[in-house]
């Protein structure tokens, strides 16, 4: 497992705070998650590198954008991507890893809507770079199914959102433990 801070709604300083406590919590590696299309994103990418993470999540926007400076700085990227279109410019420009996200993701969606195990196939069989899967990947089984389709691992993020360690909002993780089907 590899545990990954999400710095979406974090400014620079918080993200900081976050990592420090990530390191003296753990000796293993972690990772962060930046969305490319915020406006302090580089400010994000300067706090990653200088802390020494090794593991760069990118998601909503360009992977080209920082890969230059990532990799001169011995990061792993991966891009979370919603499309083969946009897995295949994530491999073209250097990331290593993709994230194919389906429509079932709790997260930001892209607007072609494809399931976790349409995408997962397009990108196991048109891609070189490893592929995970993430969208409604909530135990076991799911985590399988997707590994029978070729991906070499996944994504999680809302079933951990609601643990105890997380920092959302009490009302909120009761909400998605209480969820039905059709919430």
């Amino acid at each position: 497992g590899l545990g990954l801070i999400g710095s979406g709604s974090m400014k620079p300083d918080l993200l900081q705070e976050h990592v420090i406590k990530c390191k003296n919590a753990t000796s293993k590696p972690f990772g962060v998650n930046i969305p490319l299309l915020r406006a302090d994103a580089e400010e994000l990418v300067n706090v990653v590198i200088k802390n020494n993470v090794k593991i760069v999540f990118t998601s909503a926007g360009h992977p080209g954008k920082f890969i230059d400076v990532l990799k001169k700085n011995n990061i792993t990227v991966c891009h979370v991507v919603p499309s083969l279109k946009f897995a295949k410019k994530a491999e073209s420009v250097g990331c290593d890893v993709v994230v194919g996200e389906g429509v079932e993701a709790g997260g930001h969606n892209g607007i072609d809507e494809l399931s976790v195990f349409t995408l997962t196939q397009q990108l196991v069989d048109e891609l070189k770079i490893p592929v995970l899967a993430a969208g409604g990947i909530t135990n076991g089984k799911s985590i399988l199914a997707v590994m029978a389709l070729g991906a070499e691992g996944v994504q999680i993020g809302t079933r951990f959102a609601v643990t105890k360690e997380s920092s959302a909002h009490e009302n909120y993780k009761q909400r998605v433990v209480q969820a039905k089907e059709n919430d």
